[in-house]
């Protein structure tokens, strides 16, 4: 901005926490202007081990340019509530709620999910379902599953700290629009695919995909949250027998408790996409409003599609949603879906992956502090830790949440450690 080489005022400074390994992209930009407009033109430089060193200008551009970078662990310092700016409640549930926060010294802007540990102890699975969450949100790794930022904990309550995804829920999207047409559908349902696929390569079953559990980020990328039903270790050929998930997208086999595999999230995904893909008032195939009526449904009747269902799109929804698990497509992994027509001849996975594909639809966000996709009932709410009284547990019931709190140096997911930290 001002100064002279020797003592030069900075343009700009940006600080951000790294919470595990990671690799840190810079791109530079030489501002031209054109036809009257800013256009930021020719890139420059692409740094992926950048310092504290000038670099000269490519591209035909001549001048050069300084760039630092500097890193600051954090060790043995726990995070605590008092770390964190209390935004907006943007979601309740029955253990806990959910929080837009901003994070002290770094600006950054995060969703923070406070639990009861009192409310959990008292039922039967929970801790376990919880601390499942915990691991499957420090393990994961891909760009469409809602990442892990921090942990923590205190005597009467649990902190997940995950990015903050502000395009709104899935569903929300879904009642508002009845259906989806059939590249949208697609889009969604190939992010989710590979978001599954992930999850399954670290031997996790996510057993509750339905749209309140898939979120939009601001530019239109799906990003899957809610990890409290995930089973883990569970091998290609492990079976496991716990009635779990939603009504609407229980699989047969959990119906029949004749146990089930991974299979069981091919069965939602097939469920997802006949859901966005027919006008039915954004329906399952197989809804009733009786419960029991619904299962039946769920065992015995045909799918039934609109006579302009695309024959792709009828196809893959007719494998997803085969009720003998070994012959459902998927059954001999992702790949066998990705290989189907209406996947294989429409999308590119490698740059699907890098989000290099754009988006059918692109939420409406003005900000990251916008919550106007969220519901009034939550954002109308004072934002604020609730004091809890009387629930002091035991030491064996605290002891169950001893692995909760996330240091990235204890996770051993990676060959290097890394540790929360400001840039």
């Amino acid at each position: 901005m001002g100064g002279d080489l020797a003592s030069p005022v900075w343009n700009y400074r940006a600080d951000f926490d790294v919470s595990r390994t990671s690799n840190i992209a810079v791109s530079a930009y030489l501002r031209t202007t054109a036809a009257g407009q800013d256009d930021m033109g020719n890139d420059l430089l692409m740094a992926r081990h950048a310092s504290d060193q000038w670099y000269n200008a490519t591209a035909g551009v001549s001048g050069s340019f300084h760039l630092k970078i500097d890193f600051k662990p954090i060790r043995n310092e726990p995070l605590t509530i008092e770390a964190f700016d209390l935004l907006k409640v943007i979601g309740k549930g029955s253990f806990g709620k959910v929080m837009q926060v901003r994070k002290k010294d770094t600006q950054r802007i995060y969703a923070l999910k406070t639990i009861r540990k009192a409310h959990i102890a008292q039922r039967p699975g929970e801790i376990t379902h919880i601390l499942a969450e915990r691991t499957v949100l420090a393990l994961v790794n891909n760009p469409f599953i809602v990442p892990l930022k921090f942990s923590f904990q205190n005597p009467d309550k649990l902190y997940l700290v995950m990015s903050f995804v502000n395009g709104g829920e899935l569903f929300y999207h879904l009642q508002r629009e009845g259906k989806f047409d059939q590249n949208r559908s697609r889009f969604y349902a190939a992010e989710l695919l590979c978001a599954l696929e992930h999850l399954h390569g670290f031997n996790v079953v996510y057993r509750d995909l339905k749209p309140e559990n898939i979120l939009l980020d601001y530019t239109g990328h799906i990003a899957l949250c809610d990890f409290g039903l995930c089973k883990l270790n569970m091998s290609e050929t492990e079976k496991t027998n716990t009635f779990c998930g939603t009504p609407e997208y229980i699989a047969p086999e959990l119906l029949e408790s004749q146990g089930y595999t991974k299979t069981v999230d091919w069965w939602t995904l097939g469920v997802l996409l006949y859901e966005m893909m027919v006008d039915k008032t954004g329906l399952p195939p197989f809804y009733d409003e009786n419960v029991n009526a619904m299962y039946q449904r769920i065992l015995t009747d045909p799918l039934n599609f609109p006579p302009d269902m695309p024959l792709e799109a009828k196809s893959v929804m007719v494998g997803l949603l085969q009720r003998d698990p070994s012959k459902r497509l998927g059954a001999n992994g992702g790949e066998e879906i990705k290989r189907h027509p209406f996947f294989h001849n429409y999308i590119d996975w490698n740059r699907l992956l890098a989000k290099k594909i754009q988006p059918p639809f692109k939420p409406s966000v003005e900000s990251v502090l916008d919550v106007a996709n969220f519901d009034p009932d939550f954002t109308n709410e004072e934002a604020q830790d609730s004091v809890v009284t009387d629930s002091a547990l035991s030491e064996t019931v605290q002891d169950q949440f001893r692995g909760f709190t996330y240091n990235p140096a204890n996770e051993h997911l990676s060959e290097s450690v890394s540790y929360p930290s400001a840039i």
